[in-house]
């Protein structure tokens, strides 16, 4: 077999190896994005009931409340990023969202919590960055109690009253193919504000400052539990799409390498036929 068609040959089981390998991750890929979906919409109805009772906490006590878990603080210029990232590649442009976004938010004295691995090694290692990067395996191993202790981590943090917010930058899953880097504003707490609602509100009594404080724990453990878990089905529904495409591409590869091949094969067999025939006339 002549050289080229050896050479366009190896090309070809190169290719379709790959193609083995890309549509394992998709499958992978489509099994894990399918199971995470199947507890999300429970977990973002949960997140929406305590929203509610957040409005109804946060307004009761606006009005006369001095506490900076509503008001924040007045003279805080930094905000504390919370930037959830992934710690694997191969999940399209996922990650590069995530950064060029933060890119265009983020200003010189801001500090930055890093959650996974790729926004270190993008952004962070080449700016002169404040960061927290104690909880970016947090990911790996998600729970409530891994989440709880990032919330007294971020609750310690914004009551020194050095920031005046404290922000997560985190991907919204809209559908299986589509996602949306979006920023939530976790401290000072953000509520619907309702005059009607503050004259109607339930009388909390003298106990309305300890039940924020206990209600701000809370919602934050949960909001950052349900928001980590969203940015995974995200990631993971991205690297499936990235893998389908891959695998479609290789499949195009193939088909093209295979006219190549047939066409150069075509050509050397014509040579030969033609080398034959001019021995035989010669002769």
């Amino acid at each position: 077999m002549p050289q080229g068609l050896n050479k366009v040959k190896r090309r070809i089981l190169t290719v379709e190896n790959t193609k083995k390998i890309t549509n394992a991750m998709k499958l992978i890929s489509s099994v894990k994005a399918r199971q995470i979906q199947n507890g999300f919409n429970a977990r973002l109805t949960f997140l929406n009931d305590l929203k509610e009772v957040l409005n109804i906490i946060g307004n009761a006590s606006y009005p006369t409340s001095t506490n900076p878990l509503l008001k924040g603080y007045k003279d805080a210029s930094k905000t504390l990023y919370i930037v959830v990232s992934s710690s694997l590649g191969l999940c399209g442009s996922y990650n590069y969202n995530v950064i060029r976004y933060f890119e265009n938010i983020f200003k010189n004295d801001d500090e930055v919590i890093t959650i996974g691995d790729k926004i270190d090694k993008e952004v962070i290692k080449d700016q002169n960055i404040t960061l927290y990067s104690d909880f970016k395996e947090v990911l790996n191993n998600l729970t409530m109690s891994n989440c709880r202790i990032l919330q007294k981590f971020i609750l310690d943090k914004f009551l020194s009253g050095k920031y005046k917010e404290v922000v997560l930058v985190y991907t919204k899953y809209i559908n299986q193919i589509a996602s949306k880097v979006e920023t939530i504003k976790l401290l000072p707490l953000e509520f619907e504000k309702n005059k009607s609602m503050e004259l109607d509100s339930p009388d909390f009594g003298q106990n309305l400052d300890l039940l924020l404080d206990k209600f701000v724990k809370k919602y934050l453990t949960s909001a950052l539990y349900i928001k980590f878990y969203e940015s995974i089905l995200s990631e993971q529904s991205s690297r499936r799409n990235a893998m389908d495409n891959a695998d479609k591409n290789a499949e195009e590869l193939v088909d093209k390498l295979k006219i190549e091949y047939n066409k150069a094969r075509q050509t050397a067999i014509t040579q030969e036929i033609t080398e034959v025939v001019s021995g035989s006339v010669n002769k």
